[in-house]
């Protein structure tokens, strides 16, 4: 998500789209004014930026959070992956070593 702020006054039709809405001042929903802040996705912040049918940039960037993709996998899959670690561990034994005498 990316943390914006707003530079102008606005109003915003999907703004159910978006999170952590902090305003300055109370308004309606979906009216924005100067120095309201929020995250929304990098869809709406280039469509925020003047990517819209009047060419208008109506929020300033403040914060990119990067988003973090975990591969989760099921419990099953990774308790068989501590099994098999474990049991590695425990199967491997030190060589001994062979000392020979001249």
């Amino acid at each position: 998500m990316i943390k914006v702020e707003a530079i102008e006054n606005f109003t915003l039709e999907k703004f159910n789209q978006l999170e952590n809405v902090k305003k300055v001042k109370t308004r309606k929903g979906n009216e924005f004014g100067v120095g309201d802040t929020f995250n929304c996705t990098e869809k709406m912040v280039d469509y925020l930026t003047g990517n819209n049918a009047l060419n208008k940039t109506v929020v300033k960037v403040i914060e990119v959070e990067p988003e973090i993709k975990i591969l989760s996998q099921s419990p099953v899959e990774e308790s068989e992956k501590a099994k098999n670690v474990k049991e590695k561990i425990t199967t491997t034994k030190p060589k001994k070593k062979k000392s020979s005498k001249k």
